[in-house]
């Protein structure tokens, strides 16, 4: 302000004819130092920005994008503020506002707090215990919704079938099948380990598993995630689809930010029956990723890297109650992804 009030009593005592130009140098002048100051003190490495390329693949996969949706925000202005708007008497009405959504937050609170306290042991009065019972009965816990896989392929009747559609030899799908058998079956329920058994077992191969995953801050909403694996076959009369998906591979203190979980590429789903003990499997096998520098995400974007590593197993067979829905990995570099957790607000609130 100072420096353009010195140069606007300067212009006035420069000659009408020169005054113009003075102006023009003076515009000049300030667009070079407003650059200056735009390069040395900001930058345009947003993740926002840099995301912004990879929405339409999202939606393709997983639908609409809620992370920019305003339903959250339209719904905390009705509870935040028309709420409380009507029940205020219209004279210093801010106030009111305030005073009300602050008191009805700390009812809550202390609601939980007290209900946190009886699942303790603690003791506590009949008259508060009474009114617990009637106030948090009314939160419904969601009903458990299962997975269900959808989509047969007719060319496949055994494991000889299915190595040869999967393009994996024969012994690395019996090494995994056997490897599965010993961690996740109890002993009386077990495939057979020999070879000329397992490869007449009945399998049928799945290109569709249907996921149901909780939407975010909600206890009895779900969104749906369908999941396509096809293998070598086109989808749609496209190229082929194996997508990639989130697998519980740890408990939550595993994998830094990933809490537990792994990115993975869907190879195949296949349900396997053992005649001999009339048992079903619901088996996905998978091509697992692992995770750059333990899961701590970049001090340049704020994602996690993972990578295909060169000793990864390329064939892991897991349940698919596992599985816990798509995965949106962005490609950087050679055999590296970028765990894209900027879109889908639920991930957001879980991989930090």
């Amino acid at each position: 302000m100072e420096l353009g009030h010195q140069r606007a009593q300067s212009n006035m005592r420069v000659a009408p004819s020169k005054r113009r130009q003075c102006l023009k140098d003076d515009r000049d002048e300030e667009n070079e130092l407003h650059i200056d100051i735009i390069h040395t003190e900001s930058h345009f490495n947003f993740v926002m920005i840099y995301l912004l390329s990879h929405f339409s693949d999202h939606i393709r996969q997983i639908g609409n994008i809620p992370m920019y949706s305003t339903e959250f925000r339209e719904v905390a202005h009705k509870q935040q503020i028309k709420d409380g708007w009507r029940r205020s008497n219209k004279n210093d009405v801010e106030r009111q506002i305030l005073h009300s959504y602050g008191r009805q937050h700390a009812i809550r609170m202390r609601l939980l707090n007290l209900n946190s306290l009886r699942r303790r042991g603690a003791n506590l009065g009949g008259d508060v215990l009474g009114y617990l019972d009637k106030t948090m009965s009314t939160v419904s816990t969601p009903a458990p919704r299962g997975r269900i896989l959808k989509g047969r392929c007719d060319n496949v009747s055994d494991v000889l079938d299915f190595y040869k559609v999967l393009g994996i030899s024969l012994d690395r799908i019996c090494l995994e099948m056997i490897r599965y058998r010993r961690y996740n079956l109890p002993t009386e329920r077990r495939v057979p380990e020999e070879p000329a058994i397992l490869q007449l077992l009945p399998v049928a191969l799945i290109t569709q598993l249907e996921i149901p995953v909780l939407a975010f801050q909600e206890t009895d909403v779900y969104d749906i995630h369908w999941t396509r694996c096809t293998g070598a076959d086109r989808f749609r009369n496209q190229e082929s689809r194996n997508d990639w998906v989130w697998v519980q591979a740890g408990s939550e203190e595993r994998y830094g930010a990933l809490r537990g979980r792994l990115p993975a590429n869907l190879v195949a789903l296949v349900k396997i029956k053992d005649c001999r003990q009339d048992t079903l499997r619901r088996l996905a096998g998978l091509q697992m990723l692992s995770p750059v520098n333990s899961g701590r995400p970049s001090d340049i974007h704020s994602l996690v890297t993972v990578q295909l590593r060169e000793d990864a197993r390329e064939f892991t067979l897991v349940d698919i109650g596992t599985i816990l829905g798509l995965a949106h990995l962005i490609p950087e570099g050679d055999q590296c992804w970028l765990d894209n957790s900027r879109i889908d607000l639920r991930t957001f609130n879980e991989i930090c």
